[in-house]
């Protein structure tokens, strides 16, 4: 119950600090400025000292400046020149109490939580997940930073901290309910303050602590400096029977990799070029992982073929573990530390499966539930350990950071995922599909005998993967698709066997309740973009029903708007929004341009997307009578096209240029005609 929010607005002559109660909503704040010169500091400070905070880049910023406005000598101008020097000197959590000569209460810091971190997307401002959380009211800070505030313009300071600014925290937290949750058992499993952590930085203070205690010595951060050059160590079950994947698994072997300024690691050119053709599909390598090539296609299960999907099973892990990899800083140990969270995070999935069997026979059985909760806490927590020590390995400020080792996992998988999709081709199985950690046959149903329990049952393609399963030590796990349909490799729909779906790319819509759909970490990782759209086309791919039906017939203005980061303000019929706008189509709309206009030009240029657009920086009480459900009609059925559902598209002809060499010719055939 003593949880508040908290947020601060720093200009020359003016300093206020907005408190919300979380369970009530109740707001209170402390003005200091020229018209509110006391200043009371000490019901202030009692407050932090008694209650947890959130905040939002807090720590960073708005607690230590309270703190800083604590002490008796600070002016409004020394905060607001402190405000300054944090931005503009882009100064980090852990070097802004030197910064500010100060110290925060270790148990004010404790209980402090900045949800920047533990949201997935670091670099996303609080303005655009605003719009991800669709806040009921969209607005930018209404004064310049360096504005000397009037009266009026004071008050609207005041307004806009306790109204938007204090709301937008409220909803990421609740957005944010269930990694909060395993932050405190982690935390109190591990005794560490993990609340304001990412799950990378999590994984790594786990494996760090685990670590150090087996050893007895303090891990710190090896030192790779730019310029350090490398081969990648070709494991030895990497191999192929095709000469285009030995002639790259050769070139390779002899490549060596070099250490950027920026502490990462580039493909080469040629590796990034070499585009091998496996069947009727073509692959690209990246650092990201591998991808095959395709858009606008349609593939479906058929009398004679069926379409599984096969993903790799904790990928990028079982690559570490299978080829012994481990960072320099934390030696052998690393791996004894990381196996052991592996098998213990097998054991916490297991005991969470049999208890979920046992949950379908007493479904009211409070024990059984409280159990389930911890194994299933144990699971993600663990799960965390795991894949956050991956994605440490590329960070050079990480104790963990050996970007030899980023590269071997990448390489490992993208070159084990040609492996299996060779050896399925040869067996005349086609691939029509590969994505970094997983491929989709198209299966001859003669060499396949079905799916139990997401293991394929004995058949030639279960003898392809069993046999590359020995080969990598990695684990495939199978599903089946009716149909697939893809816009790219990246962005596609695909309908699974059992009346279910996937929607994968722009298209996805982790806001929508379905179970397949339903994301509460995918809808703080992407801006919601007329959603009403992929719904309308999915219930038209599942269903048949036409688009202008689940369109038309939708009353919630959620699904229509779209969210965009404009930067440097935009505007809309004259009227500034902000620099994160949002918008639905409407009939006699206009476009959203920026704010600030081109350089060179003098023109102010258009917003993406924006033509025709009705501004809804403010959600409306009542669905709009102007909406223009042509244009989502229209965009609805651009989708299906692209995903391929009505086939091919078929590229317009190329008008015939009449030149000196074909003039005769074409008049000839005009004359025929």
């Amino acid at each position: 119950m003593n949880e508040l929010i908290l947020d601060v607005e720093s200009f020359w002559r003016f300093f206020y600090v907005g408190l919300m109660r979380r369970h009530d909503k109740k707001r209170i704040g402390f003005e200091y400025s020229w018209r509110h010169p006391e200043y009371d500091r000490e019901r202030l400070r009692r407050i932090l000292m008694t209650h947890t905070t959130y905040g939002y880049n807090s720590l960073s910023y708005d607690l230590p400046l309270i703190w800083y406005s604590l002490e008796e000598h600070v002016t409004p101008d020394m905060i607001k020149r402190a405000s300054d020097g944090i931005i503009k000197g882009r100064i980090r959590w852990w070097d802004v109490e030197d910064f500010l000569g100060i110290r925060i209460p270790y148990e004010v810091k404790q209980r402090h939580i900045d949800l920047i971190e533990p949201q997935p997307n670091a670099i996303a401002g609080l303005k655009v997940l605003n719009g991800r959380t669709h806040a009921p009211q969209m607005q930018d800070l209404p004064l310049d930073p360096d504005t000397v505030p009037t009266d009026y313009e004071a008050d609207e300071l005041i307004a806009y901290n306790m109204g938007p600014d204090l709301d937008g925290p409220d909803r990421l937290i609740d957005a944010l309910a269930e990694p909060l949750e395993l932050r405190r058992a982690l935390g109190h499993a591990y005794g560490k303050n993990f609340m304001s952590k990412s799950d990378s930085q999590i994984g790594e203070a786990i494996v760090k602590s685990r670590v150090e205690y087996l050893s007895g010595d303090r891990v710190l951060r090896a030192d790779v400096k730019p310029g350090t050059t490398f081969r990648y160590p070709v494991p030895e079950f990497m191999k192929f029977e095709t000469p285009q994947l030995q002639t790259i698994l050769d070139r390779v072997r002899n490549t060596d990799f070099i250490v950027n300024a920026e502490g990462k690691v580039d493909l080469p050119k040629w590796l990034l070029d070499a585009q091998p053709v496996i069947g009727s599909s073509t692959y690209s390598m990246g650092i990201g992982g591998l991808h095959s090539i395709e858009s606008n296609r349609a593939v479906h299960s058929t009398e004679t073929h069926v379409l599984l999907d096969a993903d790799v099973a904790s990928m990028y892990p079982a690559i570490i573990l299978m080829l012994g990899l481990y960072p320099k800083a934390l030696g052998q140990k690393f791996l004894e530390v990381y196996k052991e969270i592996k098998e213990e995070r097998l054991i916490a999935k297991k005991k969470a499966a049999e208890i979920k069997k046992k949950l379908k026979a007493t479904p009211d059985d409070a024990k059984l539930k409280a159990e389930l909760d911890v194994e299933q806490t144990r699971d993600k927590g663990l799960k965390i350990s795991l894949n956050g020590c991956f994605g440490k390995l590329g960070s050079r400020y990480s104790v963990l950071y050996a970007p030899h080792l980023l590269l071997s996992v990448t390489l490992t998988g993208q070159l084990s995922l040609l492996m299996l999709i060779e050896r399925a081709e040869l067996a005349g199985i086609p691939v029509v599909s590969g994505n970094t950690d997983g491929v989709v046959f198209q299966c001859p149903r003669d060499k396949q005998a079905g799916i139990a329990a997401n293991r394929l049952k004995p058949s030639t393609l279960a003898a392809v993967c069993d046999q590359w399963e020995r080969d990598t030590g990695m684990d495939l796990e199978f599903n089946e698709y009716k149909a697939i349909y893809n816009q790219s490799v990246n962005s596609y729909f695909a309908i699974k066997a059992d009346g279910g779906h996937k929607r994968k790319g722009p298209w996805a819509v982790p806001w929508n309740s379905h179970p397949d759909d339903h994301d509460p970490r995918g809808q703080l990782m992407k801006n919601p973009q007329t959603t009403i759209c992929s719904d309308a086309a999915l219930a038209r791919i599942k269903d048949g029903t036409p688009v202008a039906d689940t369109i038309r017939n939708c009353r919630d203005i959620r699904q229509f708007v779209t969210v965009i980061k404009a930067t440097g303000g935009a505007t809309w019929r004259g009227e500034y929004l902000g620099k994160v706008v949002r918008f639905y189509y409407g009939i006699g709309g206009d476009a959203i341009f920026k704010a600030t206009p081109n350089a060179s030009t003098g023109n102010f240029p258009k917003v993406p997307k924006s033509d025709g657009a009705i501004e809804c920086m403010r959600l409306p009480d009542s669905f709009p009578d102007d909406i223009d459900y042509d244009r989502y009609i229209r965009e609805a059925e651009e989708m299906l096209t692209d995903l391929g559902f009505y086939g091919p598209k078929i590229a317009p002809p190329k008008p015939i240029r009449v030149t000196k060499a074909n003039r005769q010719l074409v008049f000839d055939w005009m004359s025929a005609a």
